[in-house]
């Protein structure tokens, strides 16, 4: 009798094991790691059989086999935006990894994107330090020798398995950086804390320090600055104007002033077959002005419409769909 025909008459209990429904960060992490496998096989008649039964496996495992598999390094495609898209030709990749007292930090990848620096970390803790989704890092960005003037900061941690964290941060530049290749000093001095009471969060007596190459040229050359001073009228009579657009491969961005409420507008973008984008990062300033940034909508060289909608009720447009760029 052969080895496989004693395996397929083997009895297996599975009352042993975890049978709950997969949470939709799980269900997420397999759906990518079965696309992954599928890109691996050529085309043949089995590829069906093959690709179900991959599938089945997969969806086989317990929560705690899902938690701890090996995970590829975060990108910041994951984090950013939903669509499938690809920041390759704009990414600055690293791979280096330094260590603390805290556990190991991999610096994974930088993006510049005109006055928007992203950045992604994998950290893997160790078994005594203290640290959850809830907990974010937050570093120090220094280019060309010079701490880096910012006016916003965003961060988020997300937890890969039991010990280990895909680390994000966004930082806004108060101007965009000219140059197309520099020196980045990146320093994870501090960290941010359910109850820490700054914004800028603790520091850290041990930071992880890197110092890199980036570059943006990629993303300069499909860069386009929009000066438009467009007025924006409202249905209640209110209006406010749009100064200025820029559109990247990676977003875009509005800059308005005028408006008289303490927070910023709520605009939708339209590309020309009506798909609707929604902002993810805004900041607004007493004086009326502000900027809305749209991660993943990249209207260079394309038609691009807005609406502006309740903040209260996301449907409730309080404007006319209006073209802005040809």
């Amino acid at each position: 009798m052969s080895i496989y025909k004693e395996l397929n008459e083997v009895a297996i209990d599975l009352s042993e094991f975890d049978v709950s429904p997969l949470t939709n960060y799980e269900k997420k992490r397999v759906q990518k790691l079965v696309k992954k496998k599928l890109k691996l096989v050529k085309s043949h008649k089995g590829m069906g059989v093959a690709a179900a039964t991959l599938a089945i496996g997969l969806l086989a495992m317990n929560h705690q086999t899902i938690a701890n598999m090996p995970f590829i390094a975060a990108l910041l495609e994951d984090w950013q935006v939903t669509e499938q898209v690809d920041w390759s030709p704009y990414k600055t990749v690293i791979g280096e990894t330094r260590t603390t007292e805290m556990g190991d930090l991999t610096l994974n990848e930088v993006l510049v994107n005109y006055d928007k620096i992203m950045i992604s970390a994998t950290f893997d803790k160790n078994e005594d330090t203290v640290f959850s989704y809830r907990h974010q890092l937050r570093p120090t960005v220094i280019i060309n020798g010079e701490k880096v003037e910012t006016k916003g900061t965003s961060a988020q941690s997300i937890a890969q398995n039991s010990s280990k964290y895909a680390i994000y941060n966004e930082i806004t530049l108060a101007e965009p950086v000219a140059d197309a290749n520099f020196d980045v000093q990146i320093i994870y001095d501090r960290m941010h804390k359910a109850k820490t009471e700054t914004i800028e969060g603790e520091q850290l007596q041990q930071p992880w320090i890197f110092d890199i190459k980036a570059f943006q040229i990629a993303v300069q050359n499909e860069t386009t600055v929009h000066d438009l001073h467009q007025t924006i009228q409202l249905q209640n009579g209110d209006h406010f104007f749009i100064n200025r657009i820029v559109t990247t491969p990676i977003s875009t961005t509005i800059y308005y002033s005028g408006f008289s409420s303490d927070h910023s507008p709520n605009i939708n973008l339209f590309d020309a077959e009506g798909n609707r984008y929604h902002w993810n990062s805004a900041y607004g300033n007493d004086d009326g002005t502000g900027e809305i940034n749209y991660t993943g909508a990249s209207f260079v060289e394309s038609e691009l419409f807005i609406q502006v909608f309740s903040t209260s009720t996301e449907d409730d447009a309080i404007s006319g769909k209006i073209k802005i760029l040809n």
